[in-house]
């Protein structure tokens, strides 16, 4: 009798020790993944903070249509837009800003276009998050 009790408590315990480690590794997994998640959020905002930042560059110059990569230091992250005209009309600009926080790295892109005498933003494109 004394024989099948430890034996029933040893299997108990050992029921217990898996679920356990079980439940440990699913918690780290789910902490990995609402990390890289909130991290790709946070560099997509700082591309479109890029964005906002290459308008203000552009501002009311009807002549400033392309320009090469600007970095900027942003929310703890950095970030580097530029113009481009390439394939589009005289009145039209692409930017493209690449937010980068925590190793993650997000490419936003814009078409600009001057109307009533400043750029404006015509079409956004931006990534779907993980």
């Amino acid at each position: 009798m004394g024989n099948s009790k430890i034996i029933m408590l040893s299997g108990i315990y050992l029921v217990l020790g898996i679920y356990s480690i079980s439940y440990e590794v699913a918690d780290e997994t789910s902490f990995q993944l609402s990390a890289n998640t909130a991290n790709e959020i946070q560099a997509g905002q700082i591309a479109r903070s890029g964005i906002s930042l290459a308008m203000e560059n552009m501002g009311t110059d009807s002549l400033v249509h392309t320009y090469s990569d600007i970095s900027a230091e942003v929310m703890c992250g950095s970030v580097v837009y530029s113009a481009s005209q390439i394939g589009l009309p005289l009145s039209q600009s692409e930017i493209t800003s690449t937010g980068t926080f925590n190793d993650k790295t997000v490419v936003v892109k814009a078409v600009f276009v001057y109307y009533n005498n400043r750029w404006r933003i015509d079409r956004l494109y931006i990534p779907p998050t993980a």
